[in-house]
């Protein structure tokens, strides 16, 4: 009977055993898992379709870009030459002078390659580049197009044979009573190709190709140059996207590779943009990452048995918790605070440890970025040429003045200055001697204005702006006149000025902030007395002069 009693108590002790707190630990860390396990698993079998698709969305993204980035291009053109061919319809340009005219008009749109005005008769008259002057463009079918509908004509893609790159040519006729004068056109550099291109090959693998409604290939990305011309009308993948105006598929590129395409129509055209990547590119590393996924999933298993085997509460979940919180101070900001200053066991004092000296670390990261920051700010405002502040230093440096006026009723002048005949210049003595003159004058308006100018800023190319707060328009006048003559004093010799040495022309004005008023007021009027000097001869200071809309367009 005894026997019997001891024999029934061995079952009673192994079950307590078995059922002790690690071993229920284990138990529900592996049903904890389980479904983990499965739900990877499955995300896993998703994971290429995903992937896919992903590829798909964003080269369709990158294809309407480039489709919009056309689109703009022909609006603006479409816009300028409307602008060119109605004032040739009033008053045809003095010949002298049309040459330089156009190529001013172009210069505002830089992917106008060239930019021409050709008689009724198909006889170019005027043009941005001196070569084309004189030949007949009756024949070509944008030029026909736009005398017979009297409407914005664009040509097809072309590619050039000099420089390898696709273009089109826009026209718009000058209509007088009702009468063809002429046709005014322009041969359209697509950059946004180039741009296109750059984009999508940031991603391996990325191919874009432009390919026109016959299925010839007129522009395509580095790797594919050699497509360019070809044709491909007959190749499955060309003719079903020639087919539609939109859409994506999976097929093997004009080379053979088995690619993502995305594919839209280009605007104003027939064409079709098609960007696609390597579908091994996309697929690239998914098996490894399948293979690493389950051995994490093996290893997070592992970790949660021994967790589970030989942790609890007190010895593992409360100081986790405990770095966890001091982990998520540092990610708020809070780097000031030290994870040491608690007691921990030995096995998490290394921890706290390495917590403190990253949040020493990042601090000390932290404050270095601010430097920088501030010092690379410093420099996006400075202009690299003449040590001046810069377009975009002056727009900052305007709005303070701007607002701190306004709050002082107080007076605000501005001087634009323009180096008169510029471009003549540089044409003649060189670039390099050109930076050196804009060098001079931009330090000759330093010295002159150093005790009252807040700011001395390169504009843009030739042109300088000066920020003169609190002075009115008699004072900043005469300043002005002081600056000119001081550049002209430079003696800089210029044998294609009529003054036959560097000049400068000036706009001033001065005003006191009105409330709602922006400070764009202030450069229009300045920049219109600018106009007003150059238009009256150069060399000279206008103030005060009344915007001038009609003639700044």
């Amino acid at each position: 009977m005894a026997d019997d009693r001891a024999k029934s108590r061995k079952p009673s002790g192994l079950s307590k055993r078995i059922l002790s707190i690690r071993a229920r630990l284990i138990v529900l860390a592996l049903f904890a898992i389980s479904p983990l396990m499965l739900e990877r698993v499955h995300g896993l079998e998703q994971a290429r379709v995903e992937r896919t698709e992903q590829a798909r969305v964003e080269v369709m993204e990158l294809a309407q870009r480039g489709a919009a980035a056309q689109h703009d291009i022909i609006e603006s053109t479409r816009t300028l030459l409307e602008v060119v061919a109605h004032g040739y319809a009033m008053a045809p340009p003095d010949p002298r002078h049309c040459d330089t005219d156009l190529i001013d008009f172009k210069r505002s749109i830089p992917w106008i390659r060239t930019l021409s005005v050709a008689g009724p008769n198909g006889q170019i008259e005027c043009s941005s580049d001196p070569l084309g002057v004189g030949l007949n463009v009756s024949d070509r079918p944008h030029f026909q197009q736009a005398a017979q509908s009297r409407k914005f004509a664009l040509s097809d893609y072309l590619v050039s044979t000099v420089r390898g790159v696709p273009s089109i040519f826009a026209a718009f006729p000058a209509i007088r009573n009702d009468s063809l004068v002429g046709v005014v056109f322009a041969s359209i550099d697509l950059q946004w190709i180039g741009d296109l291109a750059a984009n999508a090959a940031k991603r391996s693998g990325a191919s874009v190709l432009l390919i026109d409604n016959g299925g010839t290939v007129v522009a395509a990305s580095g790797d594919e140059a050699d497509l360019i011309g070809k044709n491909f009308a007959g190749q499955a993948f060309v003719h079903d996207m020639l087919a539609a105006d939109s859409g994506t598929a999976t097929a093997p590129d004009l080379h053979g590779v088995e690619r993502i395409f995305a594919y839209v129509r280009v605007p104003w055209t027939k064409a079709r943009l098609a960007i696609g990547l390597d579908e091994n590119a996309v697929h690239s590393g998914i098996d490894r990452e399948i293979g690493l996924a389950y051995l994490q999933l093996a290893l997070f298993g592992l970790f949660v048995l021994l967790v589970a085997w030989f942790g609890g509460e007190q010895l593992i979940v409360r100081p986790i918790r405990s770095l966890v919180r001091m982990a998520a101070r540092f990610g708020r900001g809070d780097l000031h605070a030290r994870a040491s200053q608690d007691s921990w066991l030995a096995e998490f004092e290394p921890l706290a440890l390495a917590l403190d000296d990253m949040a020493r670390k990042l601090a000390a990261r932290e404050e270095e970025l601010c430097i920088a920051n501030q010092h690379l700010e410093e420099l996006a405002s400075l202009d690299g040429l003449t040590g001046l502040a810069n377009r975009r230093g002056f727009d900052r440096q305007l709005e303070r003045e701007w607002q701190s006026a306004n709050e002082r009723r107080e007076p605000i002048a501005l001087m634009m200055i323009d180096i008169d005949y510029f471009k003549l210049y540089n044409d003649r003595y060189g670039h390099v001697a050109g930076d050196t003159c804009l060098r001079s004058v931009g330090e000759t308006l330093s010295l002159v204005t150093l005790e009252t100018a807040v700011l001395v800023a390169r504009y843009g190319g030739e042109e300088f702006a000066l920020l003169l707060p609190g002075l009115d328009l008699k004072r900043t006048t005469a300043l002005a006149e002081e600056a000119r003559k001081s550049i002209e004093d430079l003696l800089i010799t210029h044998a294609e000025s009529p003054y036959g040495h560097v000049t400068v022309s000036v706009g001033v004005e001065s005003m006191v902030p009105e409330k709602g008023q922006p400070a764009a007021h202030l450069v229009e009027a300045a920049d219109s007395a600018l106009y007003d000097a150059k238009h009256r001869g150069r060399n000279r200071v206008i103030a005060g002069a009344p915007v001038l809309l009609s003639a700044a367009s």
